[in-house]
């Protein structure tokens, strides 16, 4: 249970982390890019096997451990653009709406198997983070608020959806063989080379300025990154939930402590679907967890 208790807690502080950045005038797209090299370095020491690309190069998991880079790299940068525009209540529920994926993926493909109660609480929380992600206006939004933007949810969903999908499948699949450890590090390692090839093509063409404190930042938020994925892991090897349990429990706790943190915190405000949504997931946890 510490694990996943660890895991809530880990990544709401990643999400709260982002709604700092244009305070301070971090360059999302640079710190993320900087701070998988340090996802990377602690997923390795932490490992017993040896980092060695002649083995990594002929593992059956190479190719989706390619995939969840690329989603890694990707996906954390539109969550805190999300962040920034439209507020950490928005983003974290845009993101954890993809419950749904990982829940369905389980049922289906590994026999997972919900109970009526469980089946209800997981409507529960797929009809709760609408609910929570509901604003009627984005007055407190950090830049001009964009079409474009809009799509910014749309696009969470599949992506995160699928990050919980890839991770589950490789937990479940290969961990038998190599560590946690060892696999998530590799797809940091290969978000890293992504994120510095767009960075680097991007100064080129003269499209950004390289900004060392964003790049600093970057190197500290690799720390919280890397367990945010390792808990995430050892949340589902512990076996204390299935995977279409653990997802809606982690993502609707995280929905709900972000959304209270960015209500004291930083002062966003909730309206009565906000407040009955937060109240509904409860219901769904409780639901799904212990029915």
């Amino acid at each position: 249970m510490i694990y996943i208790l660890l895991c809530i807690l880990v990544n709401t502080a990643i999400i709260l982390a982002f709604r700092f950045f244009p305070k301070f005038n971090i360059d999302s797209f640079q710190a993320i890019a900087a701070n998988y090299y340090v996802a990377s370095f602690l997923g390795f020491q932490l490992s017993n096997e040896t980092f060695d690309v002649h083995y990594i190069s002929h593992q059956p998991w190479l190719i989706h451990v390619i995939i969840l880079g690329l989603l890694f790299v990707s996906l954390f940068y539109l969550i805190s653009v999300t962040t920034i525009v439209f507020g950490v209540s928005v983003s974290s529920v845009a993101n954890k709406m993809s419950i749904v994926i990982p829940v369905m993926f389980a049922v289906m493909v590994y026999g997972d198997s919900l109970t009526k109660m469980q089946l209800v609480g997981v409507i529960l929380a797929i009809a709760a983070v609408v609910m929570v992600s509901f604003k009627k206006s984005f007055d407190h939004a950090s830049i001009p608020i964009k079409q474009w933007h809009y799509l910014l949810p749309i696009v969470l969903f599949f992506g995160c959806g699928s990050i919980d999908t890839l991770i589950g499948f490789l937990q479940k699949k290969y961990t038998s063989t190599v560590s946690n450890e060892y696999i998530l590090s590799t797809a940091f390692l290969f978000a890293a080379v992504t994120g510095t090839l767009s960075f680097l093509i991007m100064l080129a063409l003269k499209k950004i300025q390289a900004k060392p404190k964003s790049i600093l930042v970057g190197l500290l938020l690799g720390i919280p990154n890397f367990f945010s994925m390792y808990l995430v892991m050892k949340s589902l090897e512990s076996g204390i939930l299935t995977s279409s349990t653990f997802f809606p429990v982690n993502n609707m706790s995280i929905v709900v402590l972000g959304t209270l943190i960015s209500v004291l915190v930083f002062k966003e405000t909730l309206n009565k679907l906000n407040t009955f949504g937060i109240i509904l997931s409860v219901i769904a946890i409780v639901l799904i967890a212990f029915m």
